[in-house]
């Protein structure tokens, strides 16, 4: 039995267009499909990047079985359906003998880049309404992430609010922020943020590919420098984002706050805490900073790190434990293990010699206490079915 701290769901190519005000209709971002490979591409007029939405739902497939499919017939669907289809997700769920999906935004996260505040809310919105109602489906094992406007935190506040009465258990922020210093992790702009995040139990998450780091990814897959600075790009920020966050005192003055670096693996982990507390015991002494505890022991309490395959990171749980990893599925992107997760899980864990109770936290008790998801509904099948 698994649950997926980070699965995916893969947005209708025409849900903005459908679901944003009648002023930004020009605007909003769709899919397209490429001419040349048949792929369906997700863009816009403001967007710096188009994500492949094809290849973002073909879990159990390689991408040349994708384009043979579709060089036979360019108007055929290719993939999973579980990306929109809530029921045939429930039924590749149970397939795949993982009982709940924590849910991300596809194409979603590149919204977070927007720089125009107003036509990112009604974008945001517009996603968290749909993924209200693809979670009402099975609230106990969809549990959907909003994604969180931080432009104005008063916004940010107000849609925390909205979207946790809705049923949605956490939300999506910036990967990492604009370069601006009011907007950076150690200013005080996000201070009303945390506090109701925490008060809520809201956990709010950071994804590879939603911020502003990302955006000179615009290239990604057509030249050789942004195609191969994209692996270190990505999670690099990540590393960062939770740096300032330890660093600038955010844990201790909310200590009830949790959040989630999702999809950048657990490898760096146990370099980053030696690093985070060896310059601290080396310099910052002699400097006025606000922790109370040493960065290791916030980053175990408040951060919660994911992986879908990641061997350095399981072979070093000997130096971080692992209460606060989660196994991730990412159904139904390419990279996913589905729909052999168990055996594919097991057969890691097995190479590695992870103990019995340290499979059953990173699999399933850290992420159900995270979420609140209760166990001994999940291990049923969804009434649904």
């Amino acid at each position: 039995m698994l649950i997926s701290c980070d699965s995916h769901v893969v947005e209708p190519g025409e849900l903005w267009l459908e679901r944003l005000p009648a002023k930004y209709r020009d605007r909003a971002p769709r899919a397209v499909q490429d001419p040349k490979n048949h792929h369906w591409y997700f863009t816009g007029p403001d967007l710096p990047r188009g994500v492949d939405l094809t290849l973002s739902r073909n879990a159990g497939m390689t991408a040349r079985e994708v384009d043979d499919i579709l060089a036979k017939d360019p108007a055929a669907w290719v993939g999973a359906r579980g990306g929109h289809d809530p029921i045939e997700r429930l039924r590749d769920m149970w397939a795949d003998d993982t009982v709940a999906d924590v849910l991300y935004p596809t194409a979603g996260l590149s919204l977070l880049s927007y720089d125009d505040a107003e036509f990112q809310f009604a974008c945001i919105q517009a996603y968290n309404n749909w993924l209200a109602e693809f979670c009402s489906t099975d609230k106990d094992r969809l549990i959907g992430l909003a994604m969180v406007p931080t432009w104005d935190i008063g916004r940010a506040v107000a849609e925390v609010e909205r979207c946790s009465d809705l049923g949605l258990r956490g939300g999506l922020m910036w990967a990492s922020p604009p370069d601006e210093r009011e907007y950076s992790y150690f200013s005080d702009h996000y201070e009303r943020l945390w506090a109701v995040a925490a008060e809520r139990n809201f956990p709010m998450s950071m994804h590879i590919l939603a911020g502003h780091g990302s955006k000179g990814m615009a290239n990604y897959g057509k030249t050789l420098e942004d195609t191969f600075y994209f692996g270190f790009v990505v999670r690099g920020e990540i590393e960062r984002t939770i740096s300032e966050l330890i660093v600038s005192g955010v844990f201790e003055r909310h200590p009830n706050l949790r959040v989630v670096a999702a999809e950048a693996g657990i490898d760096y982990v146990a370099r980053l805490e030696k690093r985070l507390d060896s310059t601290m015991k080396m310099w910052w002494h002699v400097l006025d900073h606000p922790l109370k505890m040493t960065p290791t022991e916030y980053f175990r309490r408040n951060v919660y790190c994911t992986y879908i395959s990641d061997p350095i990171g399981l072979n070093n749980l000997r130096f971080t434990g692992a209460d606060h990893f989660m196994w991730s599925s990412d159904y139904p992107h390419g990279a996913a293990t589905w729909p052999n997760s168990a055996a594919t899980v097991k057969s890691e864990f097995d190479e590695f010699g992870v103990p019995e109770e340290m499979r059953v936290r990173l699999t399933l008790t850290n992420v159900a206490e995270l979420y609140g998801i209760d166990i001994e509904t999940v291990r049923e099948p969804s009434p649904r079915l």
